[in-house]
């Protein structure tokens, strides 16, 4: 997922090339239903959770309204699988034409030809003039449009609201406070206090930034590295020392990403921890006494000396670039990310929608 504050400098390949664009028009800038496919494929990342096939069921017919002769074909992949699938895809293997993107790897997949351009579709799609314009942005690479925004997350610090009132505290606002917090919570309720998994960078990021340090900065057309400058590094320092010294994050945790204590949030298991809006799903499907749900609470994250910045991001929908019908397959990105789509995806899944209008919406308070 992409965030705002830095961009992280990778080599990628050369464009592979790309597919052209097929298909009848209908003369309204749609594609004709008589040439319509029997069926499209949507790859959607992360698990089948009830409340998304609702979604995507509701995607399908919407788009039977004008192609009815279209079943639409919906795959979910689990994120730790999005790379092997795609390369898999893209080496003749099973392929989708629709697919969701982690907005950090559009650019990535782009270059290395996995995705159509879409450019001239987007520019003329409307709906795109009210997206989030930067995040409309991070679906370029080198001047191509290969993807438009779907929703947006920021992380935050989840706790047991239950457990701060027991011991009379508030959510941390500090570090300082985070591990008097954290180191109560453990004294009280026999469990550790707070979890910091050492594969997180979306988590520790915010921990640089909040004592003034940076992971990368941009000179010109050049990214460079800032991981041993003394803020970064003293912050990177305190992050390890709530496990080796602070002694508040189970070493457990050590080698681990947000997932493993997400479950154990779930399940009463630890006090607090980081993770995005989109894991309360997750925690659903998780917990094995639901009340314990009730009973979790949200607050900025906690900053060297006061609130954190926050790694903000979110997915991208493409067209994948061996679709045999990319007319078809840009019409049914559309339905999934226009404002109707787009909204009703980020309340099926917890998340923001990227329309920065309906931001304002008491729901997303």
């Amino acid at each position: 997922m992409r965030f705002p504050r830095i961009a992280a400098a990778s080599s990628v390949a050369l464009l592979l090339g790309t597919a052209a664009c097929g298909g009848g028009d209908s003369g309204d800038g749609t594609a004709d239903p008589a040439d319509a496919p029997s069926t499209l494929t949507v790859w959607i990342m992360g698990t089948s959770q009830e409340p998304l096939v609702d979604y995507m069921d509701g995607v399908e017919q919407r788009y039977q309204e004008t192609y009815p002769e279209t079943t639409v074909d919906v795959e979910f992949i689990p994120w730790p699988d999005a790379q092997e699938s795609i390369n898999n895809a893209m080496a003749g293997g099973d392929a989708p034409d629709v697919l969701e993107v982690g907005n950090d790897q559009v650019a990535n997949w782009g270059a290395q030809g996995a995705l159509l351009d879409i450019s001239e579709q987007v520019e003329s799609w409307p709906d795109t003039a009210d997206m989030d314009q930067a995040a409309l942005e991070y679906g370029t690479y080198d001047g191509v449009q290969y993807g438009v925004p779907w929703f947006a997350g920021v992380r935050t610090l989840y706790y047991r609201a239950d457990w701060l009132r027991d011991i009379g505290a508030e959510p941390p606002r500090t570090w300082e406070e985070l591990v008097d917090v954290a180191k109560a919570i453990e004294e009280e309720k026999d469990v550790p206090g707070f979890a910091a998994p050492t594969d997180f960078t979306n988590g520790i990021a915010s921990f640089v930034w909040s004592n003034g340090g940076e992971i990368a900065v941009q000179d010109g057309d050049r990214w460079e590295g800032r991981l041993t400058d003394p803020a970064t590094q003293e912050a990177i320092e305190f992050y390890a020392g709530l496990t080796t010294e602070e002694e508040i994050s189970p070493q457990s945790y050590v080698g681990e990403n947000e997932l493993v204590p997400l479950a154990d949030m779930a399940n009463g298991e630890v006090g607090m921890y980081i993770d995005g809006d989109w894991a309360l799903t997750s925690m659903e499907e998780q917990a094995e006494d639901p009340e314990i749900l009730d009973q979790i609470a949200a607050a900025p994250l906690p900053g060297a000396e006061g609130i954190a910045p926050a790694f903000a991001g979110g997915s991208a929908l493409t067209v994948f670039t061996t679709t045999e019908h990319p007319d078809f397959a840009f019409e049914l990105l559309k339905v999934m990310g226009d404002k109707e789509g787009g909204r009703g995806y980020a309340d099926a899944a917890g998340f923001f929608p990227a329309y920065p209008e309906m931001l304002d919406d008491e729901a997303y308070q």
